[in-house]
């Protein structure tokens, strides 16, 4: 090959993994992956070992992010045959073999494949929040195989990671994360051991985390007057610490916790609560897309009249608030 014909395709290649660069954006992950794939052809034909992994590695996030979980397996495969011995590539493609296992419920694959990721992790010095998701990874497909144990322990050395470099309070995320793995695994008994261990006195954005898991916890055990005070209590904390997604969260888990109750005056009222104050902290757009894909459910959910019925005797009870503190 001539060294004009070399340049040439050198520059298709890099002219690929521009063309992939700008689709990812536009959530055109297909088209993404399907450029990175003929860039790897042009870095194999062109003896670049390295570009050709790299490329193979990062079609394969785009395939399986696409839902295409058999090719995303394929390309993360071909990715660890060809790949040079490099600690770093090494962690992102096993990470990528663990992740497509996953998907496909292939979960002592993924198990294995996060050991591989952890252990590569550990000879290149990943840093502390990294490994502690590496960690964490591999704890949720141990969980998902029926292996609590191993992952506990997986979340106790990604609890002290954290701990270690930036504080108890961070790491305290990490045993909420916990408890929300076992408790969707049907370890509900586990999950508020978890949350028992935590510290009381708790910041109040990881207060409101906290609350958010043991509301949770009590209505699946029918405890609905507890799970009320608890996503009461969570979406106060919530605000105080301005933290949007726990506030969201706090007032869904209130909202079913009056559902529950076959209390829809208050269901709705605490989804429209959450829509006003999500507005003003993050604009009405954001705030429709978070809260009224709820409320839709529980239109369909309720009735069209039921619904009507409830939001109408909501707005007439607040109507009745506003008008007693301007007259006192």
């Amino acid at each position: 090959m001539t060294v004009a014909h070399e340049t040439e395709r050198d520059d298709q290649a890099l002219a690929l993994m521009r063309r992939a660069r700008e689709l990812i954006p536009r959530g055109e992950w297909e088209g993404a992956s399907a450029a990175l794939e003929q860039a790897a052809a042009l870095h194999e034909a062109a003896g670049r070992v390295y570009d050709r992994a790299r490329c193979l590695q990062l079609a394969a996030t785009l395939r399986r992010s696409a839902g295409d979980a058999e090719n995303a397996r394929l390309l993360a495969d071909r990715a660890a045959a060809v790949a040079p011995e490099d600690p770093q590539l090494a962690v992102s493609i096993a990470t990528e073999q663990a992740e497509a296992a996953f998907a496909e419920s292939r979960y002592r694959d993924a198990v294995s494949a996060w050991s591989r990721a952890i252990e590569q992790a550990r000879e290149a010095g990943l840093k502390a929040d990294g490994l502690s998701a590496l960690l964490r990874r591999r704890a949720a497909a141990l969980v998902s195989a029926g292996e609590v144990e191993p992952a506990s322990r997986d979340y106790d050395e990604a609890f002290r990671l954290l701990e270690a470099s930036q504080g108890r309070e961070t790491a305290g995320f990490v045993r909420t994360e916990q408890a929300d793995l076992l408790f969707q695994y049907g370890h509900a008994d586990r999950a508020a051991q978890v949350l028992d261990a935590l510290d009381a006195g708790s910041g109040p954005h990881l207060l409101a985390e906290t609350l958010v898991m043991r509301a949770r916890l009590a209505h699946a055990a029918g405890r609905i007057d507890d799970a009320i005070e608890c996503a009461s209590r969570a979406r106060e904390a919530a605000l105080k610490a301005v933290a949007p997604v726990s506030y969201f969260a706090a007032g869904v888990e209130l909202a079913e916790a009056y559902e529950a109750r076959l209390d829809r005056i208050n269901a709705y009222g605490a989804l429209a609560t959450a829509w006003a104050t999500l507005n003003d902290l993050l604009g009405e757009g954001v705030a429709r897309s978070w809260v009224e894909p709820v409320l839709i459910c529980y239109q369909i959910q309720w009735g069209e009249q039921a619904f009507l019925d409830a939001k109408r005797d909501y707005e007439a009870r607040r109507r009745a608030v506003m008008d007693a503190r301007r007259n006192e």
